[in-house]
């Protein structure tokens, strides 16, 4: 397998789900539209207005819906309303945090536009991902943009082209694989299989674009998902709940369909940091 994928493209066409709020729309003739974005640690960043407010956002898939960070700096100029107080619950050692559950936002990415948007505004001003990515990070956007558009991510040329469902003309690729995905709230999933202690193991992963580590196993006894002897723990990363560590070490291959990869980076997370948030259908 080439070292990388150069373009995803990801069905969210989803026929069985109403909802209350609005959709996402491209306001141009062609009903396409194409994103420059930011990569920095294999994250994606785009811009995104809310309200009439440019801001920058992490492109997510293992999330449900867009959540606004840093709250409290931005309140007046988003002109947020429709509010009630909920409390989120996501990755991290830390407790569920508080936030504002609003709707009817005005949110728009390049030429694509919702006028009736849900968001969730986080209280917590210590929730700041700037000093990893060296600029701000004003909050995270996954499903609701990508339910309603044919996405392609093309990472070497860093830029998204959204296209209407109806619009989409699929072009044959001889050196592409074909995967099936499944759903489960709202968040993509795909099947693999992994090479490790000496056994072929089938998994299901979520794939999530807000995720810089290669792959992330829970450990599973009873599955024979476990870690080699060889291993070191480690900070993992940073969720909604705080900071997430776990075990790196490595597996002998990951295959999706006819693509494997040799000596493989595997993350652990440890139980402690990833229990409560597996029970919540809003952060992965």
């Amino acid at each position: 397998m080439k070292k990388r994928i150069l373009v995803i493209i990801l069905f969210f066409c989803l026929y069985n789900f109403s909802f209350s709020q609005g959709k996402f729309i491209i306001q141009n003739n062609k009903q396409s539209d194409k994103i420059k974005f930011k990569l920095i640690n294999n994250i994606i960043a785009i811009p995104v207005e809310i309200n009439g407010v440019t801001l920058s956002f992490l492109l997510d898939t293992g999330v449900s819906k867009p959540i606004i960070f840093n709250f409290l700096n931005v309140s007046d100029t988003l002109k947020i309303k429709n509010t009630e107080t909920i409390s989120l619950r996501g990755l991290g050692e830390g407790e569920s945090v508080d936030a504002l559950k609003s709707k009817r936002n005005i949110i728009k990415i390049g030429d694509a536009i919702n006028l009736n948007q849900d968001l969730y505004a986080v209280y917590d001003v210590n929730l700041n991902f700037a000093p990893r990515f060296g600029f701000p990070v004003h909050g995270i956007i996954g499903y609701d943009l990508f339910k309603d558009f044919v996405v392609e991510i093309n990472y070497s040329n860093k830029f998204l082209r959204l296209t209407q469902p109806k619009k989409y003309t699929y072009k044959k690729c001889k050196k592409c694989e074909r995967l099936n995905l499944e759903f489960y709230n709202n968040k993509p999933y795909v099947n693999a299989e992994v090479w490790t202690n000496k056994r072929i193991i089938p998994v299901k992963l979520l794939i999530d674009s807000g995720g810089s580590d290669a792959l992330w196993l829970f450990e599973d006894d009873s599955l024979g998902i476990k870690s080699s002897d060889k291993y070191f723990y480690d900070f993992l990363g940073h969720g909604l709940s705080g900071s997430v560590y776990g075990k790196r070490s490595k597996v002998e291959n990951f295959s999706l369909k006819n693509f494997v990869l040799d000596n493989v980076n595997v993350s652990y997370p440890d139980s402690t940091f990833i229990n409560a948030s597996l029970k919540t259908n809003l952060t992965h």
